[in-house]
């Protein structure tokens, strides 16, 4: 069988094309400014008219990320809560989800508010972080044992040697560590 022959070549017109409308888009600030009013939070809709206006927008971010630090702080402890049962594992499952959902959005918002570049809106993060570290710090700390004090001591239980451990002398042990 011999090849098909050749196709002759093809001349199309060219296509005419409206050009492309494209939206304004906002400019790219790209060093840090003090503005304190017409500044977008978040959207470009969402610009305080005045001063103080902004200044409370700041206070709200600075709430927020506070707000993250705890809800990032007592994660661990909810889980603890949730170790313990009682509950459904998809409701457990729920509430971690939630959690989650709530903690990465308000992440994203906040890192979004800090790359406006505005001196005051990064300020108010930093210091909502800052706060709520202040605020719930100790969360993450283990919780401290201290050595019972005399008057709580009773005879019929009597402290352990590592209740004592105050008490301890090195090379020295007591009656009830002996085996």
């Amino acid at each position: 069988m011999a090849p098909p022959p050749p196709m002759p070549p093809m001349h199309m017109p060219p296509m005419h094309m409206p050009p492309m409308q494209k939206p304004p888009m906002a400019p790219m600030v790209m060093s840090f400014g003090a503005a304190t009013s017409g500044v977008p939070f978040l959207f470009s809709s969402w610009k305080p008219a005045t001063p103080a206006a902004f200044f409370f927008a700041c206070a709200l971010t600075m709430a927020a990320a506070a707000a993250l630090e705890v809800a990032l702080r007592a994660l661990p402890h909810l889980e603890r809560r949730l170790a313990r049962g009682g509950r459904r594992l998809a409701h457990r499952n729920l509430l971690r989800a939630a959690h989650t959902v709530a903690t990465t959005g308000l992440s994203y918002a906040l890192m979004l508010l800090a790359m406006s570049f505005n001196v005051y809106i990064f300020a108010a993060v930093i210091l909502g972080f800052g706060l709520g570290a202040l605020f719930a710090g100790h969360l993450h700390e283990p919780p401290k044992t201290r050595p019972p004090r005399l008057a709580e001591m009773d005879s019929a239980n009597p402290p352990t040697c590592e209740q004592l451990s105050v008490l301890r002398v090195s090379g020295m042990t007591c009656a009830a560590c002996v085996v």
